[in-house]
């Protein structure tokens, strides 16, 4: 049987690759696995946090996670177009950008923003800000996202 080892990350975070894009995680516990470290936290909790994260993030969203999104929510691809009012190879094409911007309309980001916090049952205060948040198409650049996820260890 494989000797396990637990250690703590807090300065340099551990970027986490599961969901298809980097996902740097701060405060959790890594066991490290037959020499492979691995984050010792709770999947669908970490899945939530990142959905929020994704919905309020201050730059567009890239075409990994609209996929991710997609999945997260079980949708297809015919049932997610429906959903937005696009087409299925619309939602092809912005899952292909991979790391890069989907290349999607801000009226359409904005709307599947708005859809993972009105699945996620997010609070009606938190709704508008995000909400007035969206006004206007974020300008920052793409950065990793950074979740501090001691709580969902």
């Amino acid at each position: 049987m494989a000797k396990s080892m637990r250690q703590l990350v807090k300065e340099a975070g551990f970027v986490y690759h599961g969901f298809g894009f980097p996902v740097v995680l701060m405060g959790i516990p890594i066991l490290i696995v037959r020499g492979v470290p691995t984050p010792d936290v709770r999947l669908n909790a970490l899945e939530q946090e990142v959905l929020m994260l994704l919905a309020e993030k201050r730059s567009r969203l890239t075409g990994a996670e609209v996929r991710f999104i997609r999945h997260a929510n079980n949708l297809t691809l015919q049932a997610f177009a429906e959903r937005f009012g696009v087409t299925h190879p619309a939602v092809i094409k912005w899952e292909k950008a991979g790391r890069k911007p989907s290349g999607m309309t801000w009226s359409t980001e904005k709307d599947i923003r708005l859809f993972v916090l009105e699945r996620r049952k997010a609070k009606p205060a938190e709704f508008v800000a995000v909400y007035r948040s969206l006004e206007k198409p974020p300008v920052a650049r793409q950065r990793t996202l950074t979740v501090d996820a001691s709580h969902v260890a």
